[in-house]
């Protein structure tokens, strides 16, 4: 069975080197009858490769340059819906070496601000110690890269 697949990919290897041979030899009679010269062909297809090899250069460096942090914005409100500010936010997610955490305090305006590299769900937890006992639970998905999501935990 192996010597007959050998036999098989011998003989397409010589029919493809025919093939190949063929089409240079018509090539070869076309640019005499054009009276284009082999030099003048070389350039034309150097040109055309390095025009494809700049632009495929471009492309590629500019798809390299997207932002990948995923940006999240937590605001943390007391029952009746006014901004705590001062309050200790954490977000979790689970991941396969331990909890990936980020933790951030809210400002004047009750908003705690996370850049975070990879994307992912977190549980958000916030807490401030005027409301002991108390904490407000969300869930932040940070899913996109380049995006920007947000939530609002009532602590309560």
């Amino acid at each position: 069975m192996k010597s007959f697949l050998l036999f098989i990919l011998n003989v397409l290897n010589l029919l493809i080197v025919k093939i190949i041979k063929s089409y240079i030899h018509r090539t070869e009679i076309y640019l005499l009858k054009k009276n284009i010269h082999m030099k003048t062909l070389a350039t034309r297809i150097s040109a055309v490769i390095a025009v494809i090899a700049l632009l495929s250069v471009v492309f590629v460096s500019t798809s390299c340059n997207k932002d990948k942090t995923c940006h999240g914005k937590v605001t943390v409100v007391d029952t009746n819906g006014a901004a705590i500010s001062g309050a200790t936010v954490r977000l979790a997610a689970p991941s396969v070496s331990g909890d990936v955490v980020y933790d951030g305090t809210t400002d004047g305006s009750g908003m705690a601000s996370f850049d975070v590299k990879l994307p992912a769900i977190f549980d958000v937890t916030a807490t401030h110690p005027a409301y002991a006992g108390e904490e407000g639970v969300g869930v932040l998905r940070l899913d996109e890269p380049g995006k920007d999501a947000e939530v609002t935990v009532r602590v309560q």
